[in-house]
């Protein structure tokens, strides 16, 4: 298992991180993928194990992408597409958070054409594609980029939150008031997705950011993990294990338990140190959604301003 550390030594770790991905139980291989990126370094760790502590300075990508298509050759979907959010984040090395939106949502649609070709060149790659959930820091403002129904959660002071929205028929349709919540798990269909990569050319890629807080953890993971393991026992599970590792090792556990039907991954990280504030207190987590953003288009949550959601 790949550790690195930077030589920064006058710093205590910022940033500790780590990864895991399970084939599952009902599966002959992986299309789940997961990246770590230290772009300040030139450093990134996949793909099936992976652990790093970091320290300032701090400009980091982390991944997880969660493919479809049959293909589990190094050109799967969900592993070419987070080589190439790597690669365009590694080029373009933004350095302020408004770089970092800019880059991000470039290297996104960068991945979404990537798929798409590689689809079209390849016959055993034709109905291929991959959610992907993709979170960048620049300084304390982490930036969260969705495509798909993989998930980000913040644990702040014990209190879990779901930081993106799935991508899906179902939250569709539960946000419309058209499905009641205790329908949802039942409906027929469920498991279809209005967005990922390599779907259609034209992308709609949410983009929201937090403000982070000393001691907040975040944690990325597929819908192998959040279709089994309900928000009560994976915040039970961050804070039973303060080593990322540890932690995503047992939400793994945990989900192949509950019977493992898909491909898993989970990627923890813990944010701590001096250069961020502690937290205000109880419902201080602040989603900022920021916009909907199509190649030549963009459309505020609200039409003019960032909208806010207080947790």
């Amino acid at each position: 298992m790949p550790v690195y550390r930077s030589s920064a030594v006058e710093h205590a770790a910022s940033v500790t991180m780590a990864a895991r991905t399970d084939v599952g139980l009902s599966r002959d291989h992986n299309e789940d993928a997961f990246l770590l990126s230290d772009l300040a370094r030139g450093l990134t760790h996949g793909p099936a194990a992976a652990q790093a502590s970091v320290e300032p300075p701090l400009a980091l990508a982390l991944g997880v992408y969660d493919g479809s298509g049959g293909a589990s050759s190094p050109d799967a979907a969900s592993r070419l597409a987070a080589r190439t959010v790597h690669a365009v984040l590694s080029r373009t090395a933004p350095r302020s958070s408004d770089a970092l939106e800019r880059s991000l949502l470039e290297a996104l649609n960068a991945a979404g054409r990537a798929v798409l070709d590689n689809a079209r060149r390849s016959p055993e790659h034709r109905s291929s594609g991959t959610t992907a959930t993709v979170a960048a820091l620049c300084d304390e403002r982490l930036l969260l980029a969705q495509i798909g129904d993989s998930r980000a959660y913040l644990l702040r002071s014990g209190a879990l939150t779901q930081v993106t929205r799935d991508q899906t028929l179902v939250q569709s349709l539960l946000e419309s008031g058209k499905l009641r919540p205790e329908e949802a798990a039942t409906f027929e269909h469920r498991s279809v997705m209005l967005q990922a990569l390599g779907l259609r050319a034209n992308l709609s890629i949410a983009l929201s950011a937090v403000e982070l807080r000393r001691g907040d953890t975040l944690l990325l993971c597929t819908d192998g993990l959040s279709d089994l393991i309900d928000d009560q026992r994976i915040a039970a599970a961050l804070d039973a294990h303060p080593d990322p590792m540890e932690a995503s090792s047992a939400l793994i556990d945990a989900a192949l338990a509950a019977g493992g039907h898909d491909n898993v991954t989970a990627l923890v990280a813990r944010f701590d140190g001096p250069w961020l504030a502690p937290p205000a207190g109880d419902g201080d987590l602040e989603i900022i959604e920021i916009a909907l953003f199509s190649e030549g288009t963009t459309r505020r949550s609200d039409g003019a301003l960032p909208n806010r959601r207080m947790m």
